[in-house]
């Protein structure tokens, strides 16, 4: 017996009046009282008395109402949930991004987005891109917005927003090197502030150092590009920042972009999905917003 038939016995039973309930559910009061009429030769027994009134039910229908009615109550409040879900009311979108780019680039788009759907809720992980990978491939976020690696040579789908600009900084008490044309070769007399792997950033930097021949010394690891920032304004190297990460420090003049020969080529960045994964109608709507909706 399919669950409509139960639908209709649950609305006639708590309505008490076929008319009625035949009128609730957009159904002809004769299709009602077939139903109801096929039940009971399902159940092999009387669920319902008429009376002038409408109808009763039977002690065999009142035990059959009580065994069903939370299992259909909870059928009624799974469907309003992904109604609510639909209508774009309610929802949760899971997104990987790095505490950096989620800085710069992102919370403007949530400010916006939250503003028109306040009861969707963010979940944002700032695990490194390869880990971020491994969750999404288990369902555990719905997709990443990162930089682009320098060689794709995995199965995710990546979907280009933007540019990005690696650029060498220091603060004033490297002052001798400012206003100077460098070769990337005279860097290598200075300590260096890298992130620490695994990082794509610090992949793209050693590719680009090994393509023009150049072995950086005196390597300073830091965990975190917001670190690495900081460790560069008190002039304890020479770092390598995105340059849409340090807009205010440049401005602010708390650091200095160094004039270095070759320059770092640009970087894509943007979302790393996956082909087969689904997402919800609130993800896709806030994909939109960043402008890779049609791209995805």
């Amino acid at each position: 017996m399919n669950l409509d038939v139960w639908k209709i016995f649950y609305e006639v039973a708590n309505i008490g009046n076929i008319s009625k309930a035949s009128r609730r559910l957009h159904i002809s009061q004769p299709a009602v009282t077939k139903q109801i009429q096929n039940l009971e030769e399902y159940l092999n027994c009387k669920l319902f008395i008429r009376s002038q009134k409408g109808v009763l039910l039977t002690k065999e229908g009142e035990i059959i109402l009580n065994d069903i009615k939370n299992g259909l109550n909870s059928f009624e409040l799974a469907e309003k949930k992904i109604q609510a879900n639909n209508q774009m009311l309610t929802g949760i979108i899971r997104i990987g991004i790095s505490t950096t780019l989620a800085k710069t680039y992102l919370m403007p788009y949530i400010r916006d987005f939250h503003a028109a759907y306040p009861n969707i809720v963010f979940e944002i992980s700032t695990d490194p891109t390869t880990a971020l990978k491994v969750q999404m491939k288990k369902g555990k976020i719905d997709f990443i917005l990162a930089k682009f690696p320098s060689k794709i040579i995995d199965d995710f789908q990546y979907t280009k927003i933007g540019e990005m600009q690696d650029i060498f900084v220091v603060n004033e008490s490297y002052k001798a090197l400012l206003n100077k044309k460098l070769k990337l070769q005279d860097l290598t007399n200075y300590p260096i502030l890298l992130q620490k792997n695994p990082s794509s950033s610090r992949e793209f930097i050693e590719k680009f150092c090994l393509e023009n021949e150049v072995l950086l010394n005196s390597v300073m690891e830091i965990a975190s590009s917001n670190l690495l920032i900081e460790f560069a304004k008190i002039g304890y190297g020479i770092g390598v920042v995105t340059k849409e990460y340090v807009k205010k420090e440049l401005i602010n003049q708390e650091l200095f972009e160094l004039e270095v020969i070759p320059r770092i080529s640009k970087r894509d960045f943007g979302i790393i999905s996956l082909d087969q994964n689904y997402l919800s109608k609130g993800s896709m709507e806030f994909l939109k917003s960043l402008g890779s909706f049609h791209k995805l």
